[in-house]
């Protein structure tokens, strides 16, 4: 039987009772290969489909963990450059059943998907020592008028699953001023104008910026341009440190 995804949030807060006639009527597929998801299992990717995200890339640029064709530190992007966010982190590649994921919580309107994100991020982040010492999570925003479509900012839900994991407050001191649409559609040089100026810390939070170390939260890096620009307004406003850690790399 074929089940469909987009019954998957009508399966929280259930009783066992009535989720299992609900998964007799509407069976629950998995986001990526449209699998039936068994009874009881909360998550949106089938076992099969979790064990299947993709490692992060490797050999990966020290800095913005984006792929090298050969063994070195730096891709050409980093090499010899000082960045406001000092390093990037992803917990998985972005392909396969990440892409479905990702699709998701973002084209789908599916929180849900984004909370499985996530656990994974949470489950991932011991492995990564470099992220270790962070004062706090900042997630990334939305402009409002995305957010309002959207209904939701995945970043902030993805930062609550690390957090619980982690044990460190989440702090939304950005704010985005201007934005004409998804990044994801325009070019580098495009994305670097458009993002240029478009976060801000918010009024009133600067002082709490100052001295701290601060881990960005972001659902996909391709360019790692929108967690610079984040990290930029954060340095300026005090911040001692900024990195970011990502569900994927692009």
């Amino acid at each position: 039987m074929t089940g469909t995804f987009a019954g998957a949030s009508a399966y929280h807060g259930m009783g066992f009772l009535t989720e299992a006639a609900l998964h007799i009527l509407l069976p629950r597929a998995c986001a990526h290969c449209r699998g039936d998801i068994p009874l009881g299992d909360a998550e949106v990717l089938c076992l099969s489909c979790r064990e299947l995200l993709p490692e992060p890339p490797d050999p990966a640029c020290l800095r913005c963990g984006g792929t090298l064709g050969v063994r070195r530190d730096f891709c050409r992007s980093c090499a010899g450059r000082l960045f406001a966010c000092r390093l990037v982190r992803a917990a998985a590649a972005h392909r396969g059943p990440a892409v479905s994921l990702v699709h998701a919580f973002k084209f789908r309107g599916l929180p849900c998907a984004a909370r499985a994100a996530g656990r994974f991020m949470a489950r991932e982040f011991a492995r990564h020592g470099e992220l270790a010492g962070f004062d706090a999570l900042v997630p990334v925003p939305l402009h409002p008028r995305r957010e309002r479509q959207r209904g939701y900012n995945q970043a902030e839900i993805l930062a609550r699953e690390v957090a619980a994991a982690t044990g460190l407050p989440i702090m939304c001191f950005l704010e985005r001023r201007h934005g004409k649409g998804p990044a994801w559609r325009m070019g580098k040089e495009e994305r670097q104008t458009e993002l240029s100026g478009a976060f801000a810390v918010r009024s009133g939070c600067e002082k709490d910026t100052t001295g701290k170390r601060l881990l960005l939260i972001d659902d996909v890096c391709a360019t790692a341009t929108t967690l610079e620009e984040c990290a930029r307004a954060l340095r300026e406003a005090g911040a001692a440190d900024a990195a970011g850690w990502v569900f994927a790399r692009a």
